[in-house]
C-alpha cells in the first residue's frame, strides 16, 4: 500500500508539472499592450494569483477527498476507489493547467490557443490511460480498469474547478483581491 501511494503521488506530481514549460510559449493576452506597465518590483505572486492557487488546491482536496470517501462508502474495492480518485486528481490538474494560462481572462477565451500545452496535456492523457488500462502499469501502480461511468464521474468532478476559478477571476477583475498587475 505504501508503494502504491508513493508511486501514485509521484505520478501526479510529474503529470501536473509536465505542461508547465508550455506556458513559456503561450500567446500573449490580446489586451496586453493596452495595460499600464507592471511595476518591476512586484513579483508574479500577486494577491489574486495566490488566492487562485490556494483556492484551486483546496478545491482539489475537497473534491477528491469527498469522492474517495463516497466511493468507499458505496462498498467498492479500495483499488477501484483509488483509481477513480487518481484519475480525478490528474484531470483536475489538466483543467487547472488551462485555467492558469491567465490570472485575469476567462479560460473560455481561446482555451486551446497554446499548441504546446495541448500537446503536453494529450501526452499526459495517454500516460494516464496507460496507467489505468495497461496490465504492466496496473500492477506497478495498483490501478484498476475504469468504466465509462467512472471516467464521466471523475471528469465532471474535475471540471468543477473551472467555475470556481472563473468566479475568482471575475472577482479579481473587479478588484476584490487588490489590484491586478
Amino acid at each position: 500500500m505504501k508503494r502504491l501511494l508513493a508511486a501514485t503521488l509521484l505520478t501526479v506530481t510529474v503529470i501536473s508539472a509536465a505542461p508547465s514549460p508550455a506556458y513559456a510559449v503561450d500567446p500573449p493576452e490580446q489586451d496586453l499592450m493596452r495595460r499600464r506597465p507592471r511595476d518591476a518590483r512586484i513579483g508574479i505572486f500577486t494577491r489574486p494569483v495566490v488566492v487562485m492557487l490556494i483556492a484551486a488546491g483546496l478545491w482539489s482536496a475537497i473534491v477528491n477527498f469527498t469522492l474517495f470517501v463516497w466511493l468507499l462508502r458505496t462498498g467498492r474495492p479500495l483499488a477501484e476507489v483509488m483509481s477513480v480518485t487518481f484519475v480525478s486528481l490528474v484531470l483536475i490538474q489538466f483543467f487547472n493547467a488551462y485555467n492558469c494560462r491567465s490570472d485575469r481572462l476567462s479560460v473560455f477565451r481561446g482555451p486551446f490557443a497554446n499548441r504546446w500545452l495541448n500537446i503536453a496535456i494529450s501526452w499526459e492523457m495517454l500516460l494516464l490511460v496507460a496507467i489505468i488500462y495497461v496490465p504492466f502499469f496496473q500492477r506497478a501502480f495498483g490501478t484498476f480498469s475504469l468504466s465509462v461511468a467512472d471516467w464521466m464521474l471523475a471528469t465532471i468532478l474535475a471540471f468543477t474547478v473551472v467555475p470556481v476559478l472563473e468566479g475568482l477571476k471575475w472577482a479579481a477583475r473587479r478588484g476584490w483581491f487588490g489590484e491586478l498587475v
